[in-house]
């Protein structure tokens, strides 16, 4: 693990107390009668008032699943079109990963009964370098040289078990200046990855991050290096924001410049959280 970069956090400032957090966001392109929701827990209401469980054409995990593929492809949306320097591409999927299973870009569910998932305590994900574990109930970030990816794991019983999972393919580029949510898998939050490099070379770049959430919170944020070294952590640390409209600044040191790097922002899971913008300096 390499750290190469210094940062030091300058200023956080809540700018309005009042929020909204749909203002902006786009709607699922599959499911687009479904209303913009950050958070798919959200969503599982109108999906049973308009599919309701039958045990036969319509059981549980579809539910589950349907609430997650719309959060995550209105995610993927948003992504493409946040930055007029470079949007980015996300792939997405969420679906049973025993039968059909799940598979995005370069990455697969491993196809096991929900009875393994369970007595083991973790699903399996396969990709080009290996596999990594996502918890039953829980969440898990795989970054490997050029490979970003997240997984969420919130419904599990004796034969089907959903497996939400996420990859990021091409980073979107600061300066962001259109709102972006962290998608929400039944109260699991992902993080936002975003690319970050100065106009010209300087050894010292500020970065303003506004942020809107539900509720206090705490953010953690890592600089990872480029595709290719997305292992390798440049710095990391932590802020805290309250409810409503925030502006975070930090700054940023590196010798002899302030070289390309990535940007991890994750929000606390079980809070509804959107980036509104992410300027970078000079």
């Amino acid at each position: 693990m390499s750290r190469t970069l210094q940062i030091r956090l300058q200023k956080v400032e809540l700018k309005r107390p009042e929020f909204d957090l749909k203002r902006g966001l786009a709607v699922s392109p599959t499911l687009n009668w479904l209303p913009v929701s950050v958070n798919s827990a959200d969503l599982v209401e109108p999906l049973r008032e308009n599919a309701p469980v039958d045990g036969r054409e319509i059981v549980e995990w579809m539910i589950v699943a349907a609430a997650d593929n719309a959060v995550f492809e209105a995610f993927g949306e948003e992504y493409r079109v946040c930055s007029v320097t470079g949007g980015g591409t996300i792939l997405s999927r969420s679906d049973d990963a025993y039968i059909p299973g799940v598979r995005v870009g370069n990455l697969r569910a491993e196809s096991v009964r929900g009875s393994t998932v369970r007595s083991r305590g973790y699903g399996n994900v396969i990709t080009p370098y290996g596999s990594f574990r996502v918890p039953v109930g829980g969440k898990a970030l795989y970054a490997y040289k050029d490979l970003l990816a997240w997984a969420a794991l919130p419904w599990c019983e004796s034969v089907q078990w959903c497996l939400t999972l996420l990859q990021w393919t091409n980073l979107a580029k600061a300066p962001i200046n259109k709102r972006v949510r962290f998608p929400s898998s039944h109260g699991r939050v992902a993080p936002n990855f975003f690319t970050i490099s100065t106009r010209i070379p300087s050894p010292i770049c500020f970065m303003k991050i506004g942020l809107t959430s539900d509720k206090a919170q705490t953010i953690q944020i890592r600089g990872r290096g480029t595709k290719g070294n997305y292992h390798n952590i440049l710095f990391e640390d932590s802020f805290k924001i309250d409810k409503g409209e925030s502006e975070t600044i930090y700054y940023v040191t590196g010798f002899p410049v302030v070289g390309q790097f990535t940007l991890e922002l994750q929000p606390g899971d079980h809070t509804k959280t959107v980036l509104d913008y992410l300027e970078v300096y000079p």
